[in-house]
């Protein structure tokens, strides 16, 4: 369940974040630099245990980390994926062999950023849906930009809940036409050739369901942040960072 660290090459990496290492800067798909105090809800890490789900290239990892935190990041197994939208004239197969190769260099730069940081991060590799009970339980359990990309976002919710014991933090886009109410948008559509990305969420989605599952103190924090490989265009996203009664 526990995977060793890689000792990777810088050429076999894509990176997901942007980094600023000891060799120079390192220029990702999103620049969460300047800005992920927002994007992690402003949440204290000094002293807690945090199982985060889909680190990437583990930027937001490293910053836990340094804030005090230990983390535990949790990646699905190859075979899974995540999940794949079953849309009629695309070539799945062909999609999932690039998908396979392009996530496996995006893993490496994981390691690459690990090791130039000297990070202690742990990371285990399970199925997100049914997290097992031998990992034990966390103080935070981070769903970051996760969530738009599941089949069943209620049902990963639910299983990070089992496993978290404070705060449940969840970053994803925010679309204004949604409205104020917990609804979630269904994004694909004939005519559109990507498989990847479900839903769109309103905040008060994860209000409410997080709330069903016992994390019942909420506050929601707006944010944008620059992301390089769309021509440096700045995204909104708004974190819900939900609690259970007791540990605000």
């Amino acid at each position: 369940m526990y995977i060793q660290p890689r000792i990777v090459k810088r050429e076999d990496c894509d990176f997901y974040h942007s980094f600023t290492l000891a060799e120079g800067e390192v220029v990702g798909q999103w620049d969460l630099r300047d800005n992920w105090q927002p994007y992690l809800g402003h949440v204290d890490f000094a002293g807690q245990s945090v199982l985060e789900i889909g680190p990437a290239s583990g930027f937001l990892s490293f910053c836990m980390e340094r804030a005090g935190a230990q983390v535990t990041a949790l990646e699905p197994p190859m075979s899974h994926l995540w999940d794949v939208v079953p849309s009629q004239g695309v070539d799945i197969p062909a999609w999932r062999a690039g998908f396979s190769k392009s996530i496996e260099r995006v893993r490496n730069s994981f390691w690459y950023a690990h090791a130039m940081m000297k990070s202690t991060v742990r990371m285990i590799e399970a199925e997100p849906y049914r997290i097992p009970d031998t990992i034990g339980t966390f103080d935070v359990g981070l769903l970051a930009a996760v969530l738009l990309h599941c089949r069943r976002p209620f049902d990963l919710l639910e299983s990070v809940a089992a496993r978290t014991r404070k705060t449940v933090i969840v970053t994803e886009v925010y679309n204004a036409s949604l409205g104020e109410q917990a609804a979630c948008a269904f994004l694909p559509h004939r005519g559109v050739d990507q498989v990847h990305t479900w839903w769109h969420f309103t905040p008060q989605f994860f209000v409410s369901a997080l709330g069903l599952l016992g994390f019942t103190e909420a506050r929601v924090v707006f944010h944008t942040q620059p992301q390089p490989a769309e021509g440096g265009r700045s995204v909104e996203l708004y974190t819900v960072v939900c609690e259970k009664p007791g540990h605000a």
